[in-house]
């Protein structure tokens, strides 16, 4: 089997300084006897559909929000990336990481003020960055990727919220039997091409026909787009918590594994990792699983897959 091992990301919605001692509580889950998270989820920034200036509760825009709206005017005035204050959850996430050896990610709106930020943290160091949903510009990725291929970390490409019709057009054309998230997917691989690691995440579409999925995963998809850019290494992940939601929170242990078997030819796996909500956040709570529920998530996908684990052993002499 070309891909037997899981590569987990797993954490709140968004990171605050009251649920950072969830993810070191995850950072100690094991399976079969080894670590079985290789990263967190530490995203800072919030894509919302209303803005929030007040920041409220209701509508939360992340808990560096306050930060990037400063480091948006120095930008704004004249400053440049030296003179960009830090955002709190880098800071957090460069701790957690220096600590647990647990990679971290974000999702990134802010390309230039997040990216620049997160190098004074990360210049050496892992880190996974992801666009939003409803951001499938080329350029946008191709500004996160110059900083992935400089500093060598990740870049996730998650696929657009809508499928779109599939393209019928004449047999030499590019787009036959494609549909339009698979279309934007391949330019967003192209764009991604120059940093060192790619993957595909799979969070769903909203479409009619969704039912009680928030947005219906359409495996195939990603399993295509997989299969056409194999040539470059392309990796794809599972988003189950964007997929399955509230409605079906209790389904999402079972339904993640169930992905996990999914192949897309006898040889190889179609998922190589998940990225995954979990615990309590002040946002998205409500599709969040337990940490309960992850350690039974990774008991049981270590039944059948090996789990990757944390990238560095962190001893204790390297904590002190």
């Amino acid at each position: 089997m070309k891909n037997p091992e899981v590569k987990i990301y797993a954490g709140p919605d968004s990171l605050d300084d009251f649920n950072i001692e969830e993810l070191y509580k995850m950072a100690e889950m094991k399976a079969d006897g080894k670590a079985a998270l290789y990263g967190a989820r530490t995203v800072g920034l919030k894509s919302r559909t209303n803005f929030d200036i007040n920041n409220s509760e209701e509508g939360f825009m992340g808990y560096d929000f306050e930060a990037i709206m400063q480091n948006f005017n120095i930008f704004g005035h004249g400053g440049n990336a030296d003179d960009l204050i830090p955002l709190p959850t880098v800071v957090m996430a460069e701790k957690l990481y220096q600590d647990t050896g647990l990679i971290p990610s974000s999702e990134v709106m802010l390309p230039a003020i997040q990216l620049a930020c997160i190098k004074k943290s990360f210049a050496n160091d892992p880190f996974l960055i992801w666009n939003s949903a409803v951001d499938q510009l080329g350029w946008h990725i191709r500004q996160m990727a110059g900083f992935a291929e400089e500093h060598g970390w990740i870049v996730g490409l998650k696929n657009g919220k809508w499928l779109g019709e599939e393209y019928k057009k004449a047999e030499t054309s590019d787009f036959k039997g494609k549909t339009s998230i698979e279309v934007v997917w391949d330019g967003l691989v192209n764009y991604a091409s120059i940093a060192e690691e790619v993957i595909l995440i799979q969070r769903g579409c909203d479409l009619p026909a969704k039912g009680e999925y928030r947005n219906l995963p359409i495996h195939y998809t990603a399993m295509r787009t997989k299969l056409r850019h194999q040539h470059k290494n392309i990796a794809a992940y599972f988003d189950p918590s964007h997929s399955l939601g509230p409605k079906m929170r209790d389904q999402i242990v079972d339904k993640t594994v169930e992905a996990m078997k999914l192949k897309v030819n006898e040889d190889q796996y179609l998922y190589d990792g998940i990225l995954i909500e979990v615990g309590t956040a002040k946002c998205d709570t409500h599709q969040h699983i337990t940490l309960n529920e992850l350690q039974e998530l990774v008991d049981k996908i270590s039944e059948f897959r090996t789990l990757s684990g944390r990238r560095k052993n962190v001893t204790e002499s390297q904590k002190a």
